[in-house]
């Protein structure tokens, strides 16, 4: 593959719901988008230029990444071993997107990997900049706050552990996109980690009370020993027509998912939007 342009917009994961954002909006602005993902019915969709690629498989075509370049990991984080390899060594940007989950406690298989993408970073000597964001919400399809609304709305009360005190900060998608943008175009910014999330945290009890007053309906949140609320997990995912739990899930509602998103502030320039915000935005589309 060729191209005329002398820099471009790399995005892996292009065909997922932030992918698809951020090969939107940067084509609005004009840029150059490469957009690189599995699903060639969605990359067909997309504006700019497209290519179908599977990151799992090993690669050995002519290079389509070049000097300049700016690269977005919108897929998992555990690929950016694989993006690595694709990268030449002056690349104006690498962005790759994590998660917050590494910070859990827990035995958690896809924390790992955002913490093995995280080692695999400090060793390379490209221009990185590695984000971890908390829960997002406000996507088309996404499954945190709606896959909780529909939840809600069929039992209206919600067991936690404590009653839901733990702390979350949930990030609209649409701040996120902003926090990629932002990393994406400060050349200055350099194998740093920033995390990103909400302007403040809030116990759980009162997330899912802003799930219910948004989407027009109600919600109690009682207290509920561990154990039980590990045993009615495993049935979510034999019982028809409710969102399936995961025994991981329940153990991560005991603690705290609050992060410090000064450095999201004062370094990329974005301040998050309110949770209630956030979430009459999700529910009125």
């Amino acid at each position: 593959m060729s191209r005329n342009t002398p820099s471009t917009i790399v995005i892996f994961g292009a065909t997922g719901r932030l992918g698809q954002l951020l090969v939107q909006k940067y084509c609005a602005q004009g840029h150059a988008v490469l957009s690189l993902g599995r699903n060639k019915k969605v990359l067909d969709e997309l504006p700019g230029e497209s290519r179908r690629h599977e990151l799992r498989e090993r690669y050995d075509g002519a290079p389509f990444i070049h000097a300049g370049d700016r690269v977005i990991n919108a897929a998992h984080a555990s690929h950016t071993s694989a993006i690595l390899k694709l990268c030449p060594p002056d690349i104006e940007r690498l962005v790759i997107i994590g998660s917050t989950r590494h910070l859990t406690r827990f035995p958690d298989d896809k924390a790992d990997q955002v913490r093995d993408a995280a080692r695999v970073l400090l060793d390379s000597t490209l221009p990185w900049v590695l984000l971890h964001p908390t829960m997002i919400y406000g996507a088309a399809g996404e499954n945190n706050v709606q896959r909780m609304a529909a939840l809600i709305r069929r039992f209206h009360i919600v067991p936690l552990p404590g009653g839901g005190r733990a702390l979350i900060q949930p990030i609209h998608v649409n701040d996120l996109v902003r926090a990629v943008m932002s990393a994406t175009g400060k050349t200055d910014l350099k194998r740093m980690v920033v995390h990103l999330g909400g302007p403040e945290a809030i116990p759980y009890w009162k997330f899912l009370h802003g799930i219910a007053d948004a989407s027009g309906t109600w919600v109690k949140v009682p207290p509920v020993p561990l154990w039980l609320l590990r045993l009615a997990a495993r049935l979510t995912a034999i019982v028809p027509g409710i969102p399936t739990i995961t025994d991981a899930e329940v153990q991560r509602l005991l603690e705290d998912k609050d992060v410090d998103v000064n450095e999201m502030m004062d370094i990329l320039d974005v301040t998050p939007r309110s949770l209630s915000q956030g979430l009459i935005e999700t529910f009125s589309k």
